[in-house]
Formats: structure tokens, C-alpha cells, sequence
């Protein structure tokens, strides 16, 4: 394939796959809440601009932090030495097995005379099938649109060949998909910004995979309805199937022109999808800062993500934790806080948020209310006619799914006092990983946003999008947030909402406990 695509090959390799793995090292089972760290001689103020950029730059450092991958693991194992430098409890780990999927390979390239031509910016299928190292060779044969519910038929499909669908993008709305009650933009404008059309790359509809091996295909390429820039080594669709059948790609639709004309006329390609499947282990996080109440407050979020937005959620746990473990005693909260990180959102099989509480049923009965913290900090970047993919000016609709009642007011306000413009509130549960606390009966706050670079594993992490500025007053306003509720009772909390405590998590406990600390660095 040529020197500069093997070159290629090993940096995308060394940037997903990191290096070196992971041990572990027995803690004494049982989860204890300790003592509180002694009192700092200085307070640790919330993070400026500044600080935050250093901090998810950290996070960043690690490598794309995929369930199982040795950067993942080594990132949990940092995290667990930094709440325990501050004094907080560690608790258990909980330990999950899982079978992680390392992609080593992959690229598209297409007949041209005598020799094959490389697409630039493309992106594989996650978890999908695996190819030979050398990749499948085959007549590319076009099958048609995918739309919400696929393609009405797939037709004729020679045996071996690589079938090229394309694939629309839904268009809805931020009133459509997240029906807010209050978004803090200007009144003339509301309906406007709720109304316009919004297309994310994350949302993507089911694709045909297993119609096209029954058809006899070889291999799938699914060009998407947006540009190369934004398709560009996406870590998607992030939470489908665990084991889709064939080996699929995305290309964008500047490239797709092209293949849709080559499909069309029965020209080669090949397509490389190089990928194993090893044993691992993902463990969850549990760190404690004590209070003076048996009552605790929980602030989590997940471990496992691509840049520094997914899931920079982990380094505004760690500011959090640092600020509230410095004060003075007569500034501690009265409730005890416990800092919760799962892994597995990128897995589409670990039970995420359920499975912790499936772990601790213990600390959920004791929770007055949980804040889930994910993807502070993002401009909104789009595809623009003329101007091609790049920043609009606004951030990214950020959406506070909240419990109703006092703690919605007081996420209102927030907005207001820390300028938080287009952001908004949805009653709960809504969509975050901690959605399951609002549906076991515990009053939830959960933030989230959905940018278009979400899922991207590039070598800076998109460090280069960071908004900085934005993710620090939104980290200020989750810090407000916390030690308001601290100083009312769970019932005040709970007041007001009949919807809290309509799904409660159930099931066995599928853990094993163990360390997330290890002896490796």
C-alpha cells in the first residue's frame, strides 16, 4: 500500500492503541467512608480558563481513552492517584470483563488504471468485522439510500462485492429533540433558535449490515451526508451493536460523489478493516470526600472518550473535588460527596451508570441528589454552505435535563448569573449517563451537549475547539449548584416532581470488585 500509508498506519495505530498495559493490585473489599482530608492551608479556587485548558490538556495527553485500551486503563489508574492524593476515600472498583476491539488498520482505496488510489479522511464502523490485513477486494456496487428505517430493498448483490449505501443524517430540531421548557437566549429569538434545523453526526440511523452479508456482500462503505473534515476518523456509531457482521467505513460526501459514480460503473476497490477482539477489563470509580451526614451527594460521570470533550466530565469531577476538599471546615458541606466514574459508553454492551448502582445500592438509598456532569466547553461547529465545516460563532446547545421543582429554578438562575447563553432545561430524566438516577428517585441534574466533533480521534484531541472561558463558568455554575442543594433537605429536593422514581434500577450486581490502581505508570 505504499510508504506513506504505512506511515499513516502506525501514528493512527500508536494514537488509538497507546502503549504498554496494565496491572492490578489487590484493596481490602468494603467501602469506607474514612475521615476528611485535613484542612488545606490554602483553598483551591474553582479552575479559570487557564487552568481548565492545562487540565484537559492532561486528559488529552493520554491518547484516545477507548473501554479496555491501555490509555483508558491508565487514565482510571491517574485519576484514582489523584483523589487519593487529596484525601479522599477510594473505594472498591468495580470490575467488568470485556472484550475490546483494537483497530490496527483501515482505509479505502479505489481502482485507478493499473493501481489502487487512497480516499483521504475516512472513518471505520465500530466493533464491525474485521478484514485480512490486506483488505477485501471487490466490485463496488451501489445499494441505494439509507433513511431513518433503510433502505426499501437492497436488490442484486453480486457475491464479494462492497457495497456503497448512502446515509441520511436526521434533521430535527433542539425543540424536536430535547423539547426544553426554558432556553436562556433572547425572547425575539427563541423560536427561531429552536426551530432551525439541526443535523449532528452522532445521530445516525440503523444501517443495513446484516441485509447486505445476507445478500452475500463482502464489505459495506456508507457515505454520509456531511463533509470529509467532519467524518474524518470518528469513532462511530459509538454505541450500536456490539459485533456488526461486515467490515464497514464512512466517507463524507465529497468523497462519496466520486464512489457513488464508481459504484455505479462496477469499479474495484478495496477496503481494509484490520481489527482484533482481546480480553480486557474496565473498571468503575468510586472516590469519597466525607461530610458530617450520613446523606451523600453523587457527582459522575463517564471515563472512557476520544478528545477533550468526551469526557472531560472526569477533569471538572477532579476541580470539583479539589475546591470542596480544600475549604475550611465551616465552609465543608454537610453532606457527604462521592465522586463516581464508570467506564463503557463506548462499549454498546457495559451497563454504565445502572451497573454502578447495581454495585452500591447502599450509597443510592443514601443519595439526596446526583449532578452528571458531561462535555463542557464546546463551540458549536457545523457544515456551512461556501465556508465548508468549521466554528458558527455560538456554542453547542448545551441541555440541563433536570428534576423538577426547586433545583430547575436554581439552573435557571445559573444560566443568568454565569452568562450561559443557548443553554437549556428539559425535565428529567433525559438523556445523559446519569439519567438513571432521576428514575431510581433521586433528585438529577444532568448536562450535556452534542457537538460534531464529538466522537473525533485526532492526534490533538480537538484541543484547537476548546472553549475554555465557556467550560470554566460552566464549571463555576455546577459548583453553585452543589452547595445549594447541600444546605436544603432531600425532601425539598424531591418535591414537586411525580415523574422521579419511575424506572428504578434493577437486576444482579455483575461486578467484580478489584483496584483501580495499579502498579504500572
Amino acid at each position: 500500500m505504499g510508504e506513506d500509508h504505512n506511515n499513516r498506519t502506525l501514528a493512527r495505530r500508536d494514537i488509538i492503541l497507546g502503549i504498554g498495559g496494565m496491572g492490578a493490585s489487590a484493596l481490602a473489599p468494603g467501602l469506607s467512608w474514612g475521615a476528611a482530608p485535613p484542612v488545606a492551608s490554602t483553598v483551591v479556587a474553582l479552575p479559570s480558563p487557564e487552568t481548565i485548558r492545562l487540565d484537559y490538556q492532561r486528559m488529552v495527553d493520554f491518547g484516545p481513552r477507548l473501554p479496555g485500551h491501555p490509555n483508558h486503563l491508565r487514565f482510571v489508574n491517574w485519576l484514582a492517584q489523584e483523589y487519593q492524593q487529596m484525601g479522599l476515600g477510594l473505594g472498591p472498583c468495580d470490575n467488568y470483563a470485556y472484550e475490546r476491539w483494537d483497530p490496527l488498520d483501515y482505509g479505502l482505496e479505489v481502482e485507478d488504471g493499473t493501481s489502487f488510489r487512497s480516499i483521504p479522511k475516512v472513518a471505520y464502523y465500530v466493533r464491525s468485522a474485521p478484514t485480512p490485513p490486506d483488505g477485501v477486494t471487490g466490485p463496488l456496487i451501489y445499494g441505494g439510500t439509507i433513511h431513518k428505517d433503510g433502505p426499501a430493498s437492497l436488490g442484486d448483490i453480486p457475491k464479494g462485492s462492497i457495497v456503497v449505501f448512502d446515509a441520511v443524517l436526521p434533521v430535527t430540531t433542539i425543540r424536536d429533540m430535547a423539547n426544553p421548557h426554558y432556553v436562556h437566549v433572547p425572547d425575539a429569538l427563541r423560536d427561531e433558535y429552536l426551530d432551525r434545523p439541526y443535523k449532528r453526526l452522532w445521530r445516525t440511523p440503523a444501517f443495513p449490515l446484516e441485509a447486505a452479508l445476507a445478500k452475500g456482500a463482502a464489505a459495506v462503505v456508507i457515505i454520509m451526508d456531511v463533509s470529509s473534515d467532519m467524518i474524518a476518523d470518528n469513532f462511530s456509531p459509538h454505541a450500536r451493536p456490539y459485533k456488526p457482521p461486515l467490515p464497514a467505513l464512512f466517507v463524507g460526501q465529497d468523497s462519496g460523489d466520486e464512489i457513488r459514480r464508481l459504484a455505479k460503473r462496477g469499479a474495484r476497490a478495496r477496503l481494509t478493516l484490520h481489527a482484533r477482539w482481546n480480553a480486557s477489563s474496565v473498571p468503575s470509580l468510586t472516590a469519597i470526600l466525607p461530610g458530617e451526614s450520613d446523606e451523600l451527594m453523587i457527582i459522575d460521570t463517564h471515563t472512557d472518550g476520544q478528545n477533550f470533550i468526551e469526557e472531560n466530565g472526569c477533569m471538572t469531577m477532579l476541580q470539583l473535588a479539589r475546591h470542596f476538599a480544600s475549604l475550611p471546615k465551616h465552609e465543608r458541606l454537610r453532606r457527604t460527596l462521592v465522586f463516581v466514574a464508570w467506564p463503557g459508553h463506548m462499549s454498546g454492551q457495559l451497563p454504565q451508570c445502572a451497573g454502578w448502582c447495581r454495585a452500591h445500592p447502599d450509597l443510592v438509598k443514601r443519595a439526596a441528589a446526583a449532578f452528571t456532569i458531561e462535555h463542557l466547553g464546546a463551540p458549536e461547529w457545523e457544515d456551512m454552505p461556501d465556508q465548508g465545516y468549521g466554528p458558527t460563532g455560538r456554542n453547542e446547545y448545551m441541555n440541563f435535563a433536570v428534576t423538577g421543582g426547586i433545583l430547575s429554578d436554581w439552573v435557571k438562575e445559573g444560566f443568568e448569573t454565569f452568562d450561559l447563553r443557548e443553554h437549556g432545561i428539559q425535565q428529567g430524566p433525559g438523556i445523559t449517563t446519569g439519567s438513571v438516577f432521576h428514575e431510581s428517585g433521586i433528585p438529577h441534574v444532568g448536562a450535556i451537549c452534542g457537538p460534531n466533533y464529538l466522537l473525533g480521534i485526532v492526534k490533538n484531541g480537538h484541543m484547537d475547539k476548546l472553549d475554555a472561558d465557556l467550560a470554566a463558568r460552566q464549571t463555576a455554575m455546577l459548583a453553585e449548584l452543589i452547595k445549594r442543594a447541600d444546605r436544603i433537605s432531600a425532601e425539598q429536593l424531591r418535591a414537586t416532581d411525580k415523574s422521579l422514581g419511575a424506572a428504578p434500577v434493577t437486576g444482579p450486581d455483575q461486578s467484580a470488585p478489584g483496584s483501580c490502581l495499579s502498579r504500572a505508570s
